[in-house]
């Protein structure tokens, strides 16, 4: 399941979408969300074995920022949006991730103006925040590590690809909030790589490979695996993205990790995804 906004009108459109079926419902906005700006997370109960979504009203009145709940049935969409409480004032940055239940995301806390990842349990509703124990920056991504959190930063070297920095913090404790920290240096001597595209990472395979890509469509294109544990990277050049027409390179690539549909392949999975028959990219 993966949710996408479209910009069909000015006011744009939230799907929810299932890849495998090809199935979509565009999503309602709250009734009581006057504000244009308002942003959703995805998030699944593993116990309950529910899809939710959470919307936010970042840009809103003080007295207006309230935060919404929509459950989605496992037959049909229950189009019934309820109104949530916070413990914080904070707003959402970037896009968030569900792991084991919990579903985190970047915030700007601006009470104290300073960077946190909110915390929400999708079954109970309710928020925690945790100290961003690293820098915050245009290329901070959160990611599911072998089951923990993670938050990877990158610096590029002058206009060019590779070298290419690579910081990771996995949180090792939640509830100590304990941290630990991996820089990597990304060469690129036995990849032959031309482009000047600077790559975003999108996700980790379940056998803990770092994917990166141009989130723009070049030619050539490629797909990054980076293994920390070997210290290995791996390009994939797909064929045919921006071959056919210049303006194509101006076009938005949107990429997945751990989705397949030949379901003939062999799964390998991490422990959240036992209700799921997913494999590598």
């Amino acid at each position: 399941m993966s949710m996408h906004f479209s910009s069909e009108d000015k006011d744009g459109k939230r799907v929810i979408c299932n890849p495998i079926t090809r199935k979509f419902e565009i999503l309602p906005k709250p009734r009581r969300l006057t504000h244009r700006s308002y942003d959703e997370l995805l998030g699944f109960d593993p116990i309950g074995n529910e899809w939710k979504v959470l919307s936010m009203n970042n840009l809103a009145k003080d007295y207006e920022k309230a935060h919404y709940i929509l459950t989605l049935g496992t037959e049909k969409v229950r189009w019934r949006w309820r109104e949530i409480q916070r413990p914080f004032n904070h707003d959402l940055q970037g896009a968030g991730i569900c792991i084991s239940g919990v579903l985190y995301y970047l915030a700007y806390e601006s009470d104290d103006w300073i960077y946190v990842i909110g915390c929400f349990d999708v079954r109970t509703e309710t928020f925690k925040s945790l100290n961003l124990n690293c820098s915050y920056g245009w290329s901070s991504t959160l990611i599911n590590y072998k089951g923990k959190l993670g938050v990877i930063n990158l610096r590029h070297a002058n206009d060019v690809i590779f070298p290419l920095q690579l910081s990771m913090t996995v949180l090792e404790d939640f509830e100590k909030q304990e941290w630990s920290t991996y820089v990597y240096t990304l060469m690129a001597e036995n990849i032959v790589v031309k482009e000047k595209h600077y790559v975003s990472v999108v996700g980790v395979t379940a056998t803990g490979e770092i994917v990166l890509v141009n989130k723009n469509a070049c030619k050539p294109f490629y797909v990054f695996y980076f293994k920390p544990e070997s210290n290995t990277l791996l390009s994939v050049e797909i064929q045919g993205v921006g071959e056919d027409h210049k303006w194509f390179n101006f076009h938005t690539v949107c990429a997945f990790v751990d989705h397949v549909e030949d379901l003939q392949f062999n799964i390998v999975k991490t422990p959240e995804q036992k209700r799921y028959v997913k494999a590598k990219l």
